[in-house]
């Protein structure tokens, strides 16, 4: 995070801009991602006669765009968005990487110590002749950035009201800029400009980036700034035999890029990030700009990280009940502690498991049935799905949070999985593809009870690999003053929820709820709360639209675990992990009915 002041002398006003972004990864890590940059030429093809060299062009060009892909930008309804401008990139170095950690990347020559692009017009970053790489699979490209600029509209408030431009011009790298000064990493230059005037004022900040949807990270090494993306629409291979021309393109989108908090200060105008005096309580800017540059990861992948189910939510197949203190017959209706997850059974689990492909009939997701012995890293993993064949079968990838969380199966423990369906599962740590938004991590699901939360994406977990084509629902939700149907799962929900209360109360609770007329309402099940996790938010981690002034807590699940024998499963919508709760504990209430 960084706190970003500029002072501007407005017509003697103080001007005072308060911002926050996020950037990269540890630096004191170093080269997480593979070592040192090495110029590799083995392989390579060898001149011709006359000294050239005789592959094909292969070009890298990159453009800022307002939108891509199948998903609306990640806008939270509490901030104000404004898309940026004027954007030019400074590239210090492209490498192509057979591997996120390949020992030696292959440097492409630029041409010059820096290329500056013009990336809201779209502009080539390299042209190589390929007779220079080694013939090979790569599969990610990485880039060093030395700076960026780019412009946004603005207002300077005070005596007077002030409509103008801000422009920011940021070293992303130590380098030197080309008057020869150097330029120290976090170094920055804000200068408003109005009526022909400019007043600038520089200062510096620290980055702090985030894991990328699709795959890509931004993230500080040394004194460098790094982006690296898998290569869009899939590896590049390089033939020397090939005679057809390579490009690269780094789409990105910027829509998102910039955001500010609308404080409703009186003459403040509505969409443009406003600058006030006196410093203190003013539109505090949450800018992700560098973190997004060149991330053209978040441009490719249509349909490969499912956000939410569009199938039925399998039943967890729990079989046992609690009085809230230890194991017991489930209670009959009207009873205390009656409405369990065991007493509710939706959506039976059902595999088809004949063959090394298990068929989940509820949801039609496709499962590796054998889990590989080794553990991976996130971007590992990722790959060892993209390449397996399997069943006769290609297009194998990583399951998204929702995908994974639908194998649990709390009716076993240590592992919570059918394991006639899928043996020999280790109580592991299992990868999935989604990233926890605005942080660096990765949601998994441990096996051992069922625990759901983030992990290092440099860490290691193990991996089942899922098959499944995805159209999202459109709308997915559909809402009136009191409940909201998922169209994709077909549950049907209490909108508004119900205050902090103990376990046994919320069970009796939704028993005893008369909403739009209905009275089969029931606390759902820890599978059926996962749902509404949004995994492009967090505080809160739902559809803010769908649940307004849903808080960032804990809300109970009808699920309890065996041992001890006096906790429930609840899911946090601060984050979306899911954790178990003694029963006396207060907890937020949503309920459930199935349409």
């Amino acid at each position: 995070m960084r706190k970003l002041l500029v002072v501007l002398d407005v017509t003697s006003l103080l001007l005072v801009l308060g911002g926050v972004a996020a950037c990269g990864d540890n630096p004191a890590n170093g080269h997480q991602d593979g070592g040192q940059d090495v110029n590799v030429s083995r392989d390579a093809s060898p001149p011709d006669s006359d000294g050239a060299l005789t592959g094909v062009s292969l070009t890298v060009s990159t453009r800022a765009v307002q939108d891509c892909g199948v998903w609306e930008p990640m806008h939270q309804p509490e901030l104000s968005y404004q898309t940026p401008t004027a954007i030019t990139v400074g590239v210090m170095g492209v490498d192509l990487m057979r591997t996120h950690k390949d020992p030696s990347p292959v440097q492409l020559s630029l041409g010059a110590p820096m290329v500056e692009v013009d990336a809201s017009a779209g502009g080539s970053v390299a042209t190589v002749d390929t007779g220079s790489i080694p013939a090979d699979t790569y599969r990610y490209i990485r880039l060093k950035l030395a700076y960026v600029t780019y412009e946004l509209e603005a207002t300077a408030h005070g005596p007077m009201t002030v409509p103008g431009t801000l422009k920011m011009d940021m070293a992303l790298s130590n380098h030197e800029d080309s008057q020869g000064q150097i330029r120290a990493q976090g170094q920055y230059v804000a200068t408003f400009s109005a009526f022909g005037q400019q007043y600038s004022m520089p200062g510096s900040t620290p980055f702090n980036c985030t894991l990328s949807e699709w795959g890509g990270i931004a993230f500080t090494t040394g004194t460098d700034f790094v982006v690296r993306v898998p290569i869009p629409g899939g590896p590049l291979v390089v033939d020397h035999g090939s005679t057809e021309p390579l490009a690269v393109d780094l789409l990105f989108p910027m829509r998102d890029a910039f955001a500010w908090r609308d404080l409703d200060e009186a003459g403040f105008a509505d969409g443009v990030l406003d600058i006030s005096q006196p410093p203190g309580p003013v539109e505090l800017p949450d800018a992700l700009v560098e973190c997004h540059l060149l991330m053209a990861d978040r441009c490719q992948g249509d349909a490969v990280n499912p956000i939410h189910p569009t199938w039925p939510m399998p039943d967890s197949s729990i079989d046992f009940c609690s009085d809230g203190q230890q194991v017991v017959p489930c209670p009959n209706p009207g009873e205390a502690g009656y409405g369990q997850d065991a007493q509710y059974t939706v959506n039976a689990m059902d595999y088809d498991a004949a063959s090394e492909v298990v068929t989940d009939r509820i949801t039609g997701l496709r499962w590796q049935r054998s889990v590989p012995p080794e553990s991976f890293d996130w971007w590992e993993a990722r790959d060892y799905c993209a390449g397996l064949h399997l069943g006769g079968l290609d297009g194998w990838r990583l399951p998204s949070r929702m995908e994974l969380v639908s194998l649990l199966d709390f009716g076993g423990l240590d592992p919570t999985i059918d394991l006639d369906a899928f043996p020999g599962t280790p109580s592991d740590f299992f990868w999935t593809a989604s990233p926890v938004p605005f942080l660096n991590l990765a949601y998994g699901v441990r096996f051992e009870l069922g625990f759901i939360y983030d992990h290092d994406p440099h860490g290691s977990g193990r991996v089942r690999c899922v098959l499944a084509d995805y159209v999202p629902p459109e709308p997915r939700f559909v809402f009136d003053a009191s409940t909201v149907t998922d169209m994709g799962t077909g549950l049907v929900w209490q909108r508004s929820h119900f205050a902090a209360m103990t376990w046994l109360d919320a069970l009796q609770t939704c028993e005893d709820l008369d909403l739009a007329g209905l009275t089969d309402w029931r606390l759902p099940n820890l599978k059926e709360t996962q749902t509404l996790v949004d995994d492009r938010r967090l505080q809160p981690s739902i559809d803010v639209v769908a649940f307004p002034d849903t808080p960032s807590e804990w809300f109970w699940s009808s699920t309890p675990i065996q041992f001890p024998p006096d906790e429930a499963w609840a899911t946090s919508y601060t984050d979306g992990y899911a954790s178990i709760h003694a029963f006396d504990e207060l907890q937020l209430v949503r309920c459930v009915r199935n349409d």
